[in-house]
């Protein structure tokens, strides 16, 4: 049977007569835990179909793919190689493509699956890493991009403003200038999510302790802030005290966040050695994990100390073997944790050697960790250069606006003051001199607002997209950003004023 017609013959889970696209883009680091998972599992000696359905069961974007392969089988009765090369055929990813395609002709032609799957792992391991190298060396150049486009957005909203001084310059001029502002601004914020490495940090599921945290504190402030909010804008007050009030309120929920991924990062470095203990410890005393748990020195372990004595104390007193580590993950809060822990207990309980084990799932653990330590140090003085830059921005929008609006309003008034000079060489004299544009100045002060609304996102999502990690991040450095943001809204203008307070019109 052709190819043409298999694809006609296949189910629509399969992708009927047209090639699949599958539920979601797979990303790098899903399929590198794909194929360590499955060599680890392999190399335990588990039968090919136990591989496979492992496979299917994980909780990553590539597991799809695989999770195809065996309904194929099943459903079809083909064996692994014939459904591998079936599947393959109908995915539009190349690298899904090419992994499936070279597996199926890997079976067919008699090699052991361990190999193959061990061989591709560290194959996209080092691919990994070498990519992620190369996003973290482009991310430190585009951060630096990234202050220079906002720089100079402000300096040519500044400019327009000023030329509003010198000549009358249309409103759509000006609209312009902001357009352009506010364009450069996003594209900026974009160029930060392309440069930046993909991957999860945290676990996310329903009903992890972490989600349970937030959540309680959203059911809190969201009303709250919904109730302050509405009674401001009623009352007509100062949109920067709304700022100011807003950012305190969400400042709780990204505070959580922030110090939770910081603990995050501090357990995942000790995830790896961990791992390479336990499975070390327990093959060289011939007992199960369970007691192996009990042998470790714990004054070792800094971070994971409190986890790693809660889950002790959960196996030794009988409770599911599963459930445990299930718990114990859920208190880590990592994604990365999870992942090493599931490819070390499903190896270890499909009979696998727990010190072979615990070497391969640390390996992958130690090498994710180091790859997030290097991020950190990168996007670390990112986060404050933009906290910085946002200050500095929006003191000098603010203020330099509100001192040219001051400054026009005198002139407007001392227009007004003047004797009637309209006719003769001295009314000409004096309407060349008063090229002022007041409506263009009333229009640029009354676009200061969003301007400095967009910058107080723009830095903050710059900043939590460079970083990584939890979402809810955004509203820690949103709370930052927005506090500078109405800060500058509430106690520039008076100090502009005072400026000119000397001056008697």
């Amino acid at each position: 049977m052709n190819s043409e017609a298999l694809r006609e013959k296949m189910p629509t889970w399969l992708g009927g007569a047209s090639r699949s696209k599958g539920n979601g883009a797979c990303s790098d680091f899903d399929l590198l835990y794909q194929l360590s998972y499955m060599s680890v599992i392999a190399s335990a000696g588990v039968p090919r179909k136990r591989v496979f359905m492992n496979s299917a069961e994980l909780d990553c974007s590539s597991s799809q793919y695989f999770r195809r392969v065996e309904r194929t089988s099943t459903k079809l009765g083909y064996d692994y190689a014939k459904s591998c090369r079936v599947v393959g055929e109908n995915i539009d990813q190349e690298e899904i493509r090419g992994l499936l395609l070279r597996f199926s002709s890997a079976l067919v032609s008699g090699e052991p699956e361990g190999e193959f799957l061990a061989g591709e792992a560290e194959a996209h391991a080092n691919a990994y890493v070498n990519d992620y190298g190369r996003k973290l060396e482009g991310l430190r150049k585009w951060s630096d991009a990234y202050v220079s486009l906002i720089l100079s957005s402000v300096l040519v909203v500044i400019v327009g403003l000023v030329s509003t001084m010198i000549w009358k310059i249309g409103l759509g001029f000006i609209l312009g200038l902001v357009g352009i502002c506010i364009g450069t601004t996003s594209v900026g914020v974009w160029l930060i999510y392309l440069m930046s490495p993909q991957e999860a940090t945290v676990v996310n599921w329903a009903g992890s302790s972490r989600r349970n945290r937030v959540q309680k504190v959203l059911k809190v402030l969201v009303p709250v802030a919904a109730v302050v909010g509405i009674g401001l804008l009623v009352s007509g007050a100062n949109p920067g005290w709304i700022l100011i009030i807003a950012s305190a309120l969400v400042m709780p929920v990204g505070f959580i966040a922030m110090s939770a991924d910081k603990k995050v990062t501090k357990k995942d470095m000790e995830v790896g050695p961990f791992l390479r203990s336990l499975g070390g410890v327990s093959s060289a005393i011939g007992t199960t994990i369970k007691d192996a748990i009990g042998r470790l020195d714990l004054n070792a372990i800094n971070y994971l100390r409190p986890e790693v004595k809660r889950l002790s104390a959960r196996l030794v007193s009988g409770l599911s073997a599963k459930m445990c580590w299930q718990r114990f993950v859920d208190e880590t809060g990592s994604e990365l944790a999870k992942r090493s822990m599931t490819m070390f207990y499903d190896a270890v309980e499909l009979g696998g050697e727990p010190e072979q084990a615990g070497y391969h799932a640390s390996l992958f653990a130690s090498k994710i960790a180091m790859l997030r330590a290097q991020r950190k140090t990168l996007t670390s003085p990112f986060r404050w250069l933009c906290i910085t830059m946002h200050a500095a921005i929006v003191v000098l929008l603010v203020f330099v606006t509100e001192v040219i609006t001051i400054f026009g309003s005198m002139i407007a008034m001392a227009q007004q003051s003047m004797p009637d000079l309209s006719g003769g060489q001295a009314g000409a004299n004096a309407a060349a001199f008063n090229t002022f544009n007041f409506a263009g100045l009333e229009f640029m002060h009354g676009m200061v607002l969003p301007l400095v609304l967009v910058f107080t996102v723009a830095n903050a999502l710059a900043a939590t997209i460079a970083d990584g990690g939890s979402r809810w991040k955004l509203l820690y450095d949103l709370g930052i950003t927005g506090a500078i943001s109405g800060a500058c809204l509430v106690f520039l203008p008076p100090v502009a004023a005072s400026v000119f307070s000397s001056i008697q019109m």
